[in-house]
């Protein structure tokens, strides 16, 4: 049966100060009316039932997730006893999925992107699963066509193009009326993020794409590709696994799991992997990783002004970006060019629109600063 797993621990720390430590990116509605972890959660149901979707997060923002997706029973909130990155994240995952469905296939998602339209990420997942259905050893990810020369993202190289499979048993398909053709390839090699020059090469040559960490597979082969990949994360993850009836569990899923090695799933297994294909999404994909989502997101005026906010005057501005959710709050804009204007009942950030990556100092400035209050 095919299982959804939401990955719901990021900081989101380029959308400071919306997005702050205890209310990350994935619990805001940006460029939305639901939060981003709603959003995900309500474009897989047509495909996968409530009782098999999982959201893996930290025991800091547990409580929050399990508040903001309270239809979900608490054991589907996966908690990770410490931040390790995605493999042992997912290595943890799986583990619990092979317990309860020896045959289980893995669809994991990010929580904290937007994806648009539904029915085209339905249908790419689809595809996606009859490719694992085929061959069982393959691990599907997802490419995003590269629009601009991004040093933000990590690349996919594809290779050699492969066919589509004549036919799904799918348990539950959805069915539309112009299912997309899709193009599939094996993946030659990933590649992280390059300077902006490398970045302008990969959008010229046109085999790259975007890796939208989105992937899907069988639990079991995960579990088989991180034991033959990446053993300094599997050999504590499989100790925890063999404890899973244990009344120590608790106790020895804390302990093991502090050891593990803090890695992405793209370094300890798609880089090695020689069974990784990749399917060029149809979808719309954004990461929302700073303000200037929104330029992309919302209705730009005349001048390149984008407003996000309830009560926003722009008086001989351009390309300037505001944000705020206070109605309260009137935000008004004169003879400026190209900021980010972010208003919370805390904190006002003015901030040139191009240095979105330099958000990050200011926040260990605070740090330095002992103003934690405002993380």
């Amino acid at each position: 049966m095919l299982h959804a797993v939401i990955l719901a621990g990021g900081s989101g720390t380029r959308l400071w100060p919306e997005s702050r430590a205890a209310r990350p990116k994935q619990l805001l509605p940006i460029g939305g009316e639901k939060s981003l972890l709603r959003a995900t959660v309500d474009r897989v149901l047509p495909l996968v039932p409530l009782d098999r979707i999982f959201v893996a997060t930290s025991k800091d923002l547990a409580p929050a997730i399990a508040e903001e997706l309270s239809f979900l029973p608490r054991t589907a909130i996966l908690v990770e006893p410490a931040p390790r990155n995605t493999a042992p994240c997912l290595g943890l995952a799986a583990a619990r999925l092979l317990r309860e469905d020896p045959d289980a296939i893995m669809a994991v998602l990010p929580a904290d992107h937007v994806v648009s339209p539904d029915e085209a990420f339905i249908q790419d997942l689809q595809t996606g699963v009859r490719l694992v259905m085929e061959d069982p050893r393959r691990l599907v990810t997802f490419g995003i066509p590269p629009t601009y020369p991004s040093p933000s993202f990590g690349y996919i190289e594809r290779g050699e193009p492969l066919a589509l499979p004549e036919s799904s048993k799918l348990e539950e398909p959805v069915r539309t009326e112009t299912a997309p053709q899709h193009r599939i390839f094996q993946a030659r090699q990933f590649w992280e993020k390059p300077s902006r020059e490398t970045a302008q090469k990969y959008l010229e040559a046109g085999t790259f794409y975007w890796n939208a960490g989105i992937f899907v597979w069988k639990a079991a082969t995960l579990w088989q590709a991180l034991e033959e990949y990446c053993p300094e994360v599997f050999q504590p993850l499989a100790r925890i696994a063999a404890a899973a009836d244990s009344p120590r569990f608790g106790e020895i899923l804390e302990s093991e799991f502090q050891q593990i090695k803090s890695i992405s799933i793209d370094y300890a297994v798609m880089e090695k992997a020689n069974n990784v294909v990749v399917i060029e999404a149809t979808f719309r994909w954004d990461d929302v990783g700073g303000w200037r989502a929104l330029e992309r997101l919302l209705t730009v005026d005349e001048r390149g002004n984008v407003a996000d906010a309830p009560r926003v005057i722009f008086w001989d501005a351009d390309g300037t970006i505001v944000h705020s959710r206070r109605d309260d709050h009137l935000i008004a804009t004169l003879g400026v060019k190209d900021l980010v204007v972010v208003v919370t009942p805390d904190v006002t950030l003015v901030a040139d629109k191009n240095r979105e990556e330099d958000v990050r100092n200011l926040l260990k400035e605070l740090e330095r600063r002992g103003w934690r209050e405002y993380l």
